[in-house]
């Protein structure tokens, strides 16, 4: 006798749904658990046997396994029937005994790294370590965040591991400058005319970051406290891997480029900052600084959080005071002065 064919909203997790498998609920278990919270009703194992096209020792012994994982509840008449336990409440002890394992897995990978940092000892691979993979990547650099105590030093520019979604590192980098850690990050003045850059500008300053701009990162890096440092593999696909640097040669001198290229960078501000608009200002050497590195009026503008109109009043107001006829030789003429000087 054939038996009929199970209904296909009954026979797993729908396309794309997670489904239970990571409860530790198998595919023929949480078939049959779906099944009766669709009909919502108790079922023998007869009747779910016949449903789902099972053999009826298979159902019997699926519903007892449900029933030890109080999935569903067994009725008291004869024969017995099952009822699915709902969902939410059902669900929730084996949210709570899988974060239990997690965690003791965590326990179990540090005591693991503990080891093998022991085992490496002295070797000089212990000066670097390579992490691989978007995932890994975008972790490590969170820990490390989170990890920091004094400084964090950075040298951004597109493109980023964390694609458009910035809220876990902002959320992180916020967190620390909440703690007393002083941050500050050097963007890629060509970056800022456009987002996702602008945006994490913008928000790191109001998080409390400093920002300065300039032309021509060599390399995108984060400093944690000067003792660890954090590279991309390679620089247009940071999703990659990483190289994490420890203190070495190698790490003082990523140190000191950061040092020499924040000396040269100009001061960036926030949307929220005013604008003095009168003379010679710092907005207006922020301006000139911004200019000889090639931005346009419209992208410093955007930077600066300014108008376009400010910008250009900046300009006009730079070159009448060095008696500059473009602002080619506005730019040439500010920095013989030693205009950007601290900039």
């Amino acid at each position: 006798m054939t038996r009929p064919a199970p209904r296909s909203d009954a026979a797993g997790p729908r396309s794309g749904g997670a489904g239970l498998g990571g409860l530790g609920v198998g595919p023929v278990h949480e078939q049959v658990y779906r099944y009766l919270v669709r009909v919502g009703r108790a079922r023998t194992a007869a009747e779910v046997a016949a449903e789902l096209a099972l053999a009826p020792r298979t159902s019997g012994a699926v519903l007892r396994a449900l029933e030890r994982q109080a999935l569903v509840t067994r009725t008291a008449i004869r024969p017995p029937s099952y009822l699915a336990s709902p969902p939410e409440l059902a669900l929730e002890p084996l949210l709570a005994q899988r974060r239990e394992e997690l965690a003791r897995i965590r326990l179990y990978a540090r005591e693991l790294q503990g080891t093998f940092r022991q085992a490496v000892g002295s070797r000089s691979s212990d000066l670097v370590e390579v992490v691989v993979g978007r995932e890994r990547v975008l972790r490590y650099y969170l820990h490390l965040v989170q990890g920091a105590r004094a400084r964090f030093d950075a040298l951004t520019k597109p493109p980023y591991v964390a694609g458009d979604d910035f809220s876990d590192v902002l959320d992180a980098e916020g967190a620390a400058i909440g703690r007393g850690v002083h941050a500050r990050s050097v963007y890629e003045s060509e970056s800022l005319s456009g987002s996702p850059t602008l945006t994490v500008v913008d928000r790191s300053i109001a998080l409390g970051e400093e920002a300065r701009a300039t032309s021509g990162l060599p390399l995108k890096l984060a400093l944690f406290d000067r003792r660890v440092g954090f590279v991309p593999l390679a620089l247009d696909e940071p999703a990659q891997g990483a190289v994490v640097v420890r203190p070495s040669p190698l790490l003082d001198a990523l140190g000191a480029l950061f040092d020499g290229i924040w000396a040269r960078a100009v001061p960036l501000l926030s949307s929220g900052d005013s604008d003095t608009g009168d003379g010679l200002t710092d907005r207006s050497r922020q301006v000139l600084r911004l200019m000889s590195d090639g931005l346009k009026d419209e992208s410093i503008a955007r930077a600066l959080g300014v108008s376009r109109r400010t910008v250009q009043k900046c300009v006009t107001a730079a070159m009448t005071e060095l008696g500059a006829r473009t602002r080619f030789q506005a730019a040439l003429l500010a920095h013989d002065r030693g205009w950007f000087d601290g900039y």
